[in-house]
């Protein structure tokens, strides 16, 4: 009975959980790499909490320039190979962003994270925001397909 109290205050913890604005930014050594963001995109990545322990996830995305580099749309889809029931297994998330002069950012409600992108890998960690007063450290790696 005990399991079933705390499973159903997690769950709602999850569904209320405190979506503050942020975004996540990644920096560029070559100030025209905004030119080359679009595209096909595969890494991996974990997130690690106190309470719920680690999550390791792998992924791809997509993205589509708009307006030749400057603002684009990003497709992301994970799938997790292994972690607590917590986890979720799978995710589709879409995001916005812009690209300046090798800064890209990613218009996002989800945390906030900060990393390097190169025209064919990168890597990137912060927080997510997981429940009320409840963060994940979270760290990704990835590469470009196509």
């Amino acid at each position: 009975m005990k399991h079933y109290v705390l499973t159903g205050f997690i769950a709602a913890a999850f569904s209320f959980s405190n979506m503050a604005h942020a975004d996540f930014t990644l920096y560029s050594s070559d100030n025209d790499a905004c030119q080359l963001i679009a595209g096909q995109w595969a890494g991996s990545g974990k997130a690690t909490n106190w309470f719920i322990g680690e999550c390791k996830y792998h992924g791809s995305g997509t993205i589509t320039s708009a307006d030749g580099g400057q603002h684009f749309n990003i497709e992301v889809v994970a799938d997790k190979d292994s972690g607590s029931f917590f986890c979720p297994k799978h995710t589709v998330n879409q995001f916005t962003g812009t690209c300046i002069n090798g800064v890209a950012t990613f218009n996002t409600e989800y945390g906030s994270m900060d990393g390097n992108f190169s025209e064919n890998s990168g890597d990137a960690q912060g927080t997510l925001t997981v429940g009320p007063g409840m963060t994940a450290e979270v760290s990704l790696q990835f590469h470009r397909v196509s």
